[in-house]
């Protein structure tokens, strides 16, 4: 008797990490769709640079070799161009809400239901200008573009980014206060391991914002390359912070140029069975 419930208790424990794994949706960033499908992905983080670069007849031509490949296109990056300034005395609010709108209206057509707000050059704060003052300028445009991405099924959310890329918006800390400034369900946080170790950020800032992580980026921050093991790099404050607020949203691996032929599989495995592990520790 002792045995059986014993086994039944094992058994419900392999259960639950393998429900926990299944419920996280994991992804890979690339423009390379056939290779992320083929390595098991569940979804394609596209970069919306590129795609708005195209003509209404490219854009279309584009739209359908994605849905021929059959992998869904659920979250976006690379939102911004690197000349449309957000912040700073030369913001152009015609250009950025009209730029705003397209790529919203693109982003629906795709299927895409989370876009990333990174983009380091648009909100670099110029010399001299007051960092109150371009705090102020994202909480403006957060508040005209979270209604506009709700009409359209689109969550946006803010990235904070290194020092080493952006002089503003660099902590999750910092991002979590620009998410509760603009203060709509469509204007969340996104957490990324990468750059919160390069900020040696404490991980227990995941769990003050708690449900306001739409998005999580994920690598193995030595190198932001693939996460293949758990000897490479302590992951479990990072992953064990996400389990407790009890996330089961999407996490897009985000690393340089990889061979997603022969080592992407091997990192999709490790990191569902990382996160689920993490589960079983709290």
């Amino acid at each position: 008797m002792i045995k059986i419930f014993c086994l039944a208790v094992f058994s419900l424990a392999v259960f639950s990490a393998r429900a926990d794994a299944t419920n996280l949706s994991i992804g890979f960033a690339t423009a390379d769709f056939k290779a992320a499908k083929a390595a098991g992905f569940d979804y394609a983080e596209a970069r919306i640079r590129e795609f708005m670069k195209l003509s209404d007849a490219d854009f279309k031509t584009f739209v359908a070799a994605t849905r021929s490949n059959g992998l869904p296109l659920t979250t976006a990056y690379w939102f911004l161009p690197t000349n449309l300034k957000v912040v700073g005395p030369d913001v152009k609010m015609d250009a950025v809400t009209n730029y705003f709108e397209k790529a919203l209206d693109r982003c629906q057509t795709l299927g895409i239901k989370i876009i990333v707000w990174g983009s380091g050059p648009a909100r670099q704060v110029p010399d001299g200008f007051a960092r109150e003052h371009a705090f102020d300028q994202l909480v403006t445009l957060g508040k005209f573009l979270a209604p506009e991405a709700a009409k359209r099924g689109i969550t946006v959310v803010a990235e904070p980014l290194r020092t080493a890329e952006c002089n503003f918006i660099n902590t999750a800390t910092e991002g979590l206060r620009w998410v509760e400034a603009v203060n709509h369900p469509n204007f969340q946080l996104l957490v990324d391991i990468f750059h919160m170790t390069e900020e040696h950020e404490d991980m227990g800032i995941i769990v003050k914002a708690g449900s306001r992580i739409a998005h999580v980026h994920f690598a193995n921050p030595k190198g932001r390359v693939l996460p293949l093991n758990a000897e490479e790099f302590d992951y479990a404050p990072f992953l064990g912070a996400l389990k407790k607020i009890g996330y089961h949203g999407t996490m897009t691996i985000e690393t340089a140029a990889v061979n997603l032929a022969s080592d992407g599989s091997k990192a999709l495995q490790f990191v569902r069975t990382a996160y689920a592990q993490a589960g079983n520790q709290n």
